[in-house]
């Protein structure tokens, strides 16, 4: 009995050591797959951010010209 408990010890540990292996490569992998994700993520927000800003300059333009020509059409009015 205690033999083959011993051995089923043994049996445990050695097959835990060789899954820790496997699942360090695991999350090595994960790792880097969260890491290029987590780049993605900042790139996207940056470009996000440069359309935002873009956008925000189109509208003031469009609104300096909208004024210009509500001034010609006044102009004329008078």
């Amino acid at each position: 009995m205690l033999k083959k408990i011993t051995a089923l010890t043994l049996l445990l540990a050695l097959s835990a050591c060789a899954n820790t292996d496997k699942n360090d490569a695991n999350i090595a992998s994960l790792t880097n797959m969260v890491d290029d994700l987590s780049a993605q993520v900042a790139d996207l927000k940056t470009q996000q951010e440069s359309i935002a800003a873009d956008a925000q300059a189109a509208k003031a333009s469009a609104k300096a010209a909208n004024e210009r020509i509500d001034n010609v059409v006044a102009s004329y009015k008078k």
